[in-house]
């Protein structure tokens, strides 16, 4: 003689509270993680933006050549982009050169010269 299964009943009132119940909880579990995530996003690109405004800073500060300032600002932003990967090594010493010696250029002729002996020292 085979059993019958044993059914449980529980009333319906019961059985709507506690699956409302576990679906607000995992909605309030997926709206912390999605504010979580989209705060730690946030925090990283504010890092980055504070990184490539300091270098700008550093090295713009005596700098009067439009073409120095343009390549310095994009050096920077090279910099802090891709300055950690290991892929991008090779180029890494010619954005760096950039920065350093572009800084205080006078005359777009100076910057043009200086540009073109990064480019000699670091080929890409």
């Amino acid at each position: 003689m085979t059993k019958a299964p044993v059914e449980w009943n529980v009333p319906p009132h019961f059985a709507s509270r506690d699956a409302a119940r576990s679906l607000s909880a995992i909605l309030m579990a997926a709206v912390a993680a999605g504010v979580l995530f989209s705060s730690a996003e946030f925090a990283v690109a504010q890092t980055d933006m504070e990184k490539q405004a300091q270098c700008e800073l550093s090295a713009i500060r005596d700098t009067r050549s439009a073409l120095a300032v343009q390549y310095i600002r994009s050096a920077c932003n090279w910099l802090v982009v891709n300055g950690d990967s290991l892929l991008n090594a090779s180029s890494k010493g010619y954005y760096v050169c950039l920065v350093r010696q572009l800084s205080g250029a006078q005359s777009n002729e100076a910057a043009a010269a200086i540009m073109s002996a990064c480019r000699t020292s670091n080929p890409l």
